[in-house]
């Protein structure tokens, strides 16, 4: 199988349709994953920050989500397997389970927080070194919908709980590649704001209105981050950390720990438990064993 060919087939597989209308909203991306994977691997020294961490304050108790924290520390790995630069960066209702992500898989990967209070004065300063950076990944971030607030799927705005990290995101030339499956996340104002009210619930009233250059839609982020990764190691088969970053066990430690010591929840269910947007392991498990599949077998 063709590189291109292995890698629409891993971004298909990343869109499963999990009902949310993931899938509609992947059909106009195609070509993104290959187009934000050729950019970070053929880039001599790609330097990143990977922007995460969705709060769901109506949890029993409130944290940050499953999904996202797990992709971006898959992604922010590889970045330095193959040789480049990588910070993840949240804000303060998301950083403990960012931090136990981090501590289970990449100690080596360092976290920036984002104050809710007194962010202006840090995002001046952050703006500055982000404009330097060669990539800017936002995986499964909230982002500002049209009124300027973030919203979360039912239409609620959370801003009390969200640092705009957008302001962030936009900074510089780097390239930007976002990484989301419901409307609302960074990148997601890449599609057309009609397609997304068509395809997602309330999907006028939450779609993120920053776009992006390459967008990666995913049934859940997590699995578009790994697609993206995985869309890596068929383009870099030289670096065999890249496939190890892939086995589904990776995955379930890393969720193993931020449930357990950080209390992360379930977004859909609203709960700390082993589950990513209402899906139990072993359902959630097998894109990720698809994926790796696709790349063991690209040689």
């Amino acid at each position: 199988m063709r590189v291109e060919e292995t890698i629409a087939e891993l971004e298909q597989v990343a869109a499963t349709e999990v009902g949310r209308g993931s899938a509609k909203l992947a059909v106009p991306s195609a070509g993104g994953l290959l187009a934000a994977a050729r950019s970070i691997a053929g880039h001599p020294a790609p330097d990143a920050a990977v922007l995460t961490g969705f709060f769901i304050p109506a949890a029993d108790p409130p944290a940050a989500e499953t999904d996202g924290p797990i992709g971006s520390v898959q992604v922010a790995a590889a970045l330095r397997a193959l040789g480049g630069r990588a910070r993840l960066v949240t804000d303060d209702p998301c950083a403990p389970v960012v931090t136990a992500a981090l501590a289970a898989a990449a100690p080596e990967v360092p976290l920036e927080v984002a104050p809710l209070k007194g962010y202006d004065a840090w995002a001046d300063d952050a703006a500055q070194r982000y404009a330097r950076l060669s990539h800017l990944i936002a995986c499964e971030r909230v982002g500002p919908s049209a009124d300027g607030r973030p919203r979360n799927m039912r239409g609620e705005d959370i801003g009390a709980h969200t640092a705009p990290l957008d302001r962030l995101y936009t900074a510089g030339s780097g390239f930007r590649v976002g990484i989301g499956d419901g409307g609302n996340e960074l990148g997601m104002g890449r599609l057309p704001a009609e397609l997304v009210g068509r395809a997602v619930d309330r999907g006028e009233r939450i779609r993120c209105v920053v776009g992006c250059d390459a967008l990666l839609v995913g049934g859940t982020s997590n699995w578009a981050a790994a697609a993206l990764v995985g869309a890596l190691a068929v383009l870099r088969p030289d670096v065999p950390t890249l496939r190890e970053l892939l086995r589904p066990e990776w995955s379930y430690d890393v969720l193993t720990a931020i449930v357990l010591h950080a209390g992360a929840v379930d977004g859909v269910r609203r709960r700390a438990e082993l589950s990513v947007d209402g899906l139990d392991w072993p359902a959630y498990a097998e894109p990720l064993a698809r994926i790796a599949e696709l790349v063991a077998r690209s040689g």
